[in-house]
Parts: C-alpha cells; structure tokens; sequence
C-alpha cells in the first residue's frame, strides 16, 4: 500500500531551504559575505535617535572613542538637528500616521574579509555601496551617510528618506516585502559585492535577518579571538637592546589586557543583543497566545452559535435566550466577521444582535443628548427674553423718570 502511495504522489524529497532548515555555511574564517542590512523607521522620534546614535551624538557601547576622529562623512548632514531639518525640506505635506518616515541601511562584510580588504580597499567598498544607494533611491534623499571606522568592523550606515516617484512617503513600493528585498540583496552582491570578491549570501537559507540594532552590535565584533602573543627582542651584536625579563612580562601583559578589554566589549554587546532578543521574543509569545486566544475564543463561538442554530428542542427558546445574553457580554472583543455571522443567526430567530442593539443604543444616546440640547437652548432662550424685558422695563423706567437712572 505504501508502494502505491508512493507512486502516486511522488517521493518528496525535502528542501532544506523550504523547510525551515538552513544549507551548510562556510566555517568561520571563509566567509566572504556581502552583507546588505535595511531597517524601517516609523516616528520623528525614532528617526532622531538614530540619528544621533549614526552621527555620534549618542554614547555607542561598541565604538572606541579614541578612533571616532577616523569615521569618514560621505553624504547629508553631519548632525542629528540639520538630518532632521533636510527631512523636513524633502517630507511630503500630507504624511500617513503610520506612515515609515525614513530607511536605515547597514552595510558591510564578514569580518574576516573586510579584514583582508585593508582600510583603503574596505572604504572603496563602502563607496561603491553609497553610489549603489543614491542610484536607487536618488543621491537627493540621502539624509546621512557615515563609514564607522571606531569599531572593530567597519560599515557604512545610510539614513534615507523614502520618496516615491510622486514625492510620496512609500517604503513599500521602494523595499517591499521578501521577494522584493531577497532581489535587492542579489542586485547589491552583483554590482557591487563581486568586484571586491565578495558573495552574495545564502538564499532562502532559513537564518532569521537581525534587526538593524542587534546585528550592527554583533558585527563590530570578531566571531573568533586570535591572541598572538609578541616574540621577545633579542636585540642585536652582542644582545644589544634585548627585553629584559620583567619589561617581556610588561608587554605581554599589555597585549593581554588589550585582547580581554576587546572580549569583555564583545561579551557586553552580545548581553545587550541577548536580552533585547529575549524581550522581543517574549513579546512575540505574547502577541501569539493572545491571537491564539482570540482565535480560539472566536471558533468557540461560532461553533455554540451553529450547535444553538440547529438545535430544535421543545426549550429551544430558553436556549436562544441565553446564548443571546451570553454573546451579547461577550461580543464587544469579538472579531467583525464573528459578530455578523453570530447577529445573522439571532436575527433569524427575531432576536436583535450585537450591531443591532449597539444602533439602538447610539440612537437612544443621540436622541438624549439632542433632548438635553433643546432643553439648553430653551433655557437660553428664555434667559436671553428675561434680560430683553429687563432692559426694556429699564428704558422705559428712564422715560418716565426724565431719563435719569434710579
């Protein structure tokens, strides 16, 4: 039977990349990644944190303050203020609430590579990745673009403002969704990764892309520590400026000391990623046992409601009248599509449903408060003729009386 089964629906053979699995990745030291990050920012406020944190005006766990003279400005504004002022000159009139008000872009390769790229051939790189940018969305909506040399890797992060061809805010038409962003990731490693022999990286690969935040503290940090321990001088003809014994122990603890600062930094930002991971995952449960428990709520009632709709016993009306109250304390954090269905059925039993008693509900407090208003304005009125009469009766006091006041 099994055979035959077999026969007629084929052997499946598993994709890994289409089941959740990930194909193999080359070992650490061999990789040579293009790596191309975009993130969205919603909110003026948002946008100006990161904006700060880009621009330097921020404290940056990660980066090393005695190297950020070596960060290198390519584009847009120097400061958080004039990237915001630049935003606001380029910014649509009209701007949705939920509207995304700017792109963040990372951009850099794996460690290892960028480390045999040397300064000058990685800065290039980083170039020819802003080019690649200002070609896509256009050089004038580059806010800000900064190479980060004051960290262990460098990169290049790009804050644009996402204009579509009618000037309209629309990071959907100019990101989109996977298929859109996997054809960009492919465009990028094909204009721009193969010239520094640089891949593009694995598609379909099952690895969960980082948000921005958490990714960028990872990549300022080397995935393995090399200790390289310095040889002692010998010194020269006759031991000529040879270390002694206690200035050896003082250089190899200088070495030391400098590679457990480097892993205590990077044991620092993977704790801050961890736990930041942990809340947003911790969040993610959250939000999926509520949708779950809405779920399971709705099916719950749909399905008592089809059991009472069919339910033809001599007590079937003590049976709608209670599902009705039932529903009714219930109905209110119910979905839309639920509730029509639940009111359809109590409407064909003469039974009013939640919308129905909801528009009478509105009527009756409309209807209030227009009594209340007639009453209002009947009493305005009334109070307006009282002070009419009272002035004439005064004028009329001041006739009599030769036009002197009382």
């Amino acid at each position: 039977m099994a055979n035959a089964v077999d026969a007629v629906m084929g052997r499946f053979e598993a994709d890994k990349r289409r089941n959740g699995g990930s194909l193999p990745r080359p070992p650490v030291g061999s990789r040579r990644f293009a790596i191309l990050r975009v993130a969205k920012i919603s909110g003026k406020g948002k946008m100006a944190a990161a904006a700060q944190h880009n621009l330097r005006e921020r404290d940056t766990p990660n980066a090393r303050p005695e190297d950020r003279s070596r960060n290198v400005h390519l584009a847009g504004a120097r400061t958080a203020d004039e990237l915001m002022r630049l935003w606001e000159d380029r910014a649509p009139e009209k701007i949705r609430k939920n509207a995304v008000h700017a792109l963040e872009y990372v951009v850099t390769a794996s460690p290892e590579k960028m480390a045999e790229m040397g300064q000058t051939r990685s800065e290039d790189y980083l170039r020819d990745a802003l080019t690649w940018l200002q070609d896509k969305h256009g050089a004038e909506n580059i806010l800000s673009a900064v190479i980060h040399n004051d960290e262990i890797t460098p990169h290049l992060q790009v804050m644009v403002i996402p204009l579509d061809d009618r000037g309209k805010l629309n990071a959907r038409a100019l990101v989109g969704g996977k298929p859109q962003l996997s054809a960009m990731q492919t465009d990028f490693a094909e204009r721009v990764g193969v010239k520094y022999e640089l891949e593009r990286g694995i598609e379909r690969s099952g690895r969960r892309h980082e948000a921005i935040r958490s990714y960028y503290g990872r990549a300022t940090a080397n995935e393995t520590l090399t200790l390289r321990l310095p040889e002692r001088a010998r010194g020269g003809f006759l031991g000529r400026g040879a270390e002694t014994d206690a200035e050896y122990r003082d250089r190899l603890s200088e070495v030391a000391s400098e590679a457990v600062r480097a892993v205590a930094g990077r044991l620092a930002g993977d704790r801050n990623a961890i736990a930041q991971e942990l809340a947003e995952a911790k969040l993610r449960a959250a939000n999926s046992e509520a949708k779950a428990h809405r779920l399971g709520r709705d099916l719950n009632v749909l399905e008592v409601a089809c059991n009472v709709a069919r339910y033809d016993g001599s007590d079937r009306e003590k049976v709608l009248d209670r599902f009705q109250a039932e529903y009714l304390g219930l109905a209110a954090e119910l979905s839309e599509g639920v509730r029509d269905i639940v009111d359809d059925i109590l409407n064909e039993n003469d039974r009013p449903g939640f919308e129905d008693i909801q528009t009478e509900r509105e009527a009756a407090e409309r209807h209030a408060r227009e009594q209340v208003q007639e009453r209002d304005r009947a009493a305005e009125q009334e109070r307006q003729a009282r002070e009419k009469a009272e002035r004439q009766q005064d004028e009329r006091d001041r006739e009599r009386d030769g036009g002197w006041e009382r």
